[in-house]
């Protein structure tokens, strides 16, 4: 995919984070804008990748709705919808946007923990971490194609 291409994504998923940071919530049109445009991109330029993002949407809804599940909502509804229609336009470069923003917002986390004196109690947002991730992920699918 090209950086053109990934602009309308990038920008989506900067709202997402500003709309998190600013009233902890992600609009749900974002995700459904989402997930119309990256189900159109692939379905002209790629209708195998098409299949394949279906599959991983499916694993990453369940998996993420799971941990929703179990921590009571640590990781938010917003966030679980936001990389589940993020599926549709990475495919299997989910993984590693998933696994970037796991680690962004670990860093991120324990560095407010620790300034804060809250260490492993912290409550952080998770859309700027995916945001980050995004926008580190679109030239690793150059690379790793």
């Amino acid at each position: 995919m090209s950086v053109f291409l990934s602009m309308p994504v990038v920008l989506l998923t900067a709202y997402a984070a500003y709309t998190d940071i600013k009233r902890k919530q992600i609009d749900d049109w974002v995700s459904i804008v989402i997930v119309v445009y990256g189900f159109t991109i692939n379905s002209i330029l790629d209708r195998p990748k098409l299949i394949e993002s279906l599959f991983y949407a499916f694993a990453i809804f369940i998996s993420l709705y799971l941990i929703y599940l179990i921590t009571n909502g640590s990781i938010g509804g917003g966030d679980v919808k936001l990389l589940t229609a993020l599926t549709f336009y990475f495919a299997d470069k989910i993984i590693i946007l998933l696994f970037l923003a796991s680690v962004i917002g670990l860093v991120y986390g324990l560095i407010k923990g620790i300034k804060e004196k809250t260490y492993l109690k912290t409550e952080t947002i998770f859309a700027p971490s995916i945001f980050a991730a995004t926008v580190l992920t679109i030239p690793l699918m150059k690379v790793i194609m």
